[in-house]
């Protein structure tokens, strides 16, 4: 009974240390159905060949765009809203507009005759104009109308809300999206803008396995730094590239 016993014992113990072994050569998985948090580069497009009617999905606490084709994730991309004071509207819409060489009719820039920035960050609305002056609107390419004057663009992320109140989007996603998406597609804009955590940001165009194409514009551009309201004069015409975003 006591070598049963013994035998018994010894080989509960090997079992165990052949389960412990294997646990610790392994990878834990995820369990199904949970995936971990967003991740700042976790854009991604395989709408192409899916089927289905749009719809696009903007949560502004993760401060992510999510399209759908027929109920199934397609697109997914990081962006950066409203910023607190220009908070991003929630609700149900539907694109009105598009055009992808819009500018901003309310925020931009003043510019003298030669091109060079007078007082940046402007709101035509309030900010008086200076003699000699006139009004350059903020670059949007790529722009959709969601609600108003807010829409989604191309734009900078810094990694936190920023706009004035559009959604602004990498560049390589804001040319996809816009390419992908009908006139009437539905807008779901939904969270909370003050619950997004800081990430890394995100440059305009991205480096990617596909080249992207920027539109072209002759008209000049403006010098704002996005998320500034300092007014501040500017010497030497605006640098090329150099854009402007709501």
């Amino acid at each position: 009974m006591t070598d049963a016993s013994s035998f018994l014992r010894s080989a509960l113990t090997l079992l165990a240390a052949g389960l412990l072994m294997s646990s610790c050569s392994s990878a834990p998985k995820e369990a199904a159905g949970q995936a971990g948090p967003p991740k700042r580069d976790d854009s991604f497009w395989i709408g192409d060949q899916v089927a289905g009617s749009p719809k696009l999905v903007i949560d502004l606490s993760a401060q992510r765009l999510r399209y759908y084709k027929g109920g199934k994730l397609v697109g997914l991309s990081p962006i950066s809203s409203g910023r607190d004071g220009h908070d991003t509207p929630t609700g149900s819409f539907k694109i009105t507009q598009k055009d992808v060489y819009h500018r901003s009719s309310i925020y931009g820039a003043y510019v003298d005759a030669e091109g060079n920035v007078v007082m940046e960050d402007v709101d035509s609305r309030i900010d008086p104009c200076p003699a000699g002056a006139r009004f350059v609107g903020a670059k949007m390419h790529y722009f959709m109308r969601v609600v108003g004057a807010v829409g989604m663009h191309e734009g900078y992320l810094p990694g936190y809300p920023a706009s004035h109140g559009c959604i602004r989007l990498p560049t390589k996603m804001a040319s996809i999206f816009y390419h992908a998406t009908p006139h009437g597609t539905p807008v779901q804009v939904t969270g909370n803008a003050a619950y997004a955590k800081y990430e890394p940001p995100v440059p305009l165009a991205p480096v990617t396995s596909e080249k992207v194409k920027k539109p072209k514009s002759n008209a000049p551009d403006g010098g704002m730094r996005p998320g500034s309201r300092k007014k501040a004069p500017k010497k030497g015409t605006v640098p090329p590239g150099t854009t402007l975003y709501l």
